[in-house]
């Protein structure tokens, strides 16, 4: 299998196998035999080399899965554009769904649960 990993490590900023390598505290030739396929690369340390560069295992290898989709096809589009978000944008996102949650669990008490059930009076 020809991993990702020097196109990944490139596209996150580590221009050359030595920077990273030390980043990880590995010695460049032994990281260099996991990138150019010589040495191959273990789960685990697969899982660490993901964990420092931000992707995932299928990323890693090359591997294009697509999930199943949602029942709700706005579902798909607001996990899409929440992973495109920064740290502050997701902590701002998940505030911002917290409020409208209570906000429309207000409401429903406030309608009261003959407003929010269906009447077994009119069947």
């Amino acid at each position: 299998m020809k991993t990702q990993l020097q196109r990944i490590r490139k596209d996150r900023g580590f221009k050359s196998a030595k920077a990273f390598a030390e980043h990880i505290g590995m010695s460049k030739d032994t990281y260099t035999n996991y990138e150019q396929g010589a040495r191959p690369i273990t789960l685990e340390l697969a899982w660490e080399f993901a964990d420092v560069l931000g992707c995932t295992l299928d990323e890693l290898a090359g591997r294009d899965f697509k999930a199943d989709s949602y029942a709700d096809p706005r579902q798909a589009v607001m996990n899409d554009d929440y992973a495109r978000l920064s740290d502050a944008g997701k902590d701002a996102a998940a505030g911002a769904v917290r409020g409208i949650r209570a906000s429309e669990g207000a409401r429903a008490q406030a309608a009261g649960p003959e407003d929010s059930a269906p009447s077994l009076r009119s069947a």
